[in-house]
């Protein structure tokens, strides 16, 4: 295990909410809770050491994921679990990454109930005057108020 550390309980509210879903009451014994988390921090400072020394080991002084990787190549279900965070944190990163930049302006949205259509830019050259009076389909004509499609009229030739 690690050296002694400062008993800063630094998990204890997500401890007493895992030791719940794993059938403990709903309060857990403070002693449960500290005797738990000194053991998550004491594995985690374990596994972050273990890294750090396989990062020297290739003369970084950085640590990489690739060392996390490395150090639990042993632990099947562990290097599962971490190569899924993983690639969620990437879904992620990307996912923002395409919201904020999205052609370099970011989106505001109107706080009061009319918005003000000018400051939207049009793509694709889009008229958002023909979006705007197909709000309404039944004044229009397009549509009647039973929700059926309005029949088309004849009109006639003559003027």
């Amino acid at each position: 295990m690690s050296r002694k550390l400062k008993k800063t309980n630094l998990f204890s509210k997500d401890i007493a909410s895992l030791l719940y879903a794993y059938g403990d009451s709903p309060q857990p014994l403070p002693e449960t809770v500290q005797c738990v988390d000194e053991l998550v921090v004491g594995y985690l400072t374990d596994i972050c050491t273990s890294a750090y020394k396989c990062a020297q080991t290739v003369h970084r002084t950085k640590i990489k994921v690739e060392d996390f990787r490395f150090v639990l190549r042993n632990d099947a279900v562990k290097l599962g679990r971490a190569e899924e965070l993983i690639a969620i944190n990437k879904v992620i990163v990307d996912a923002r990454k395409q919201f904020d930049n999205s052609e370099g302006k970011s989106l505001k949205r109107v706080n009061n109930k009319e918005e003000d259509l000018d400051d939207i830019p049009e793509e694709d050259g889009e008229d958002l005057s023909d979006i705007i009076s197909m709000r309404n389909p039944v004044s229009q004509g397009i549509v009647t108020k039973k929700g059926k499609k309005a029949k088309k009229r004849k009109t006639s030739g003559k003027t």
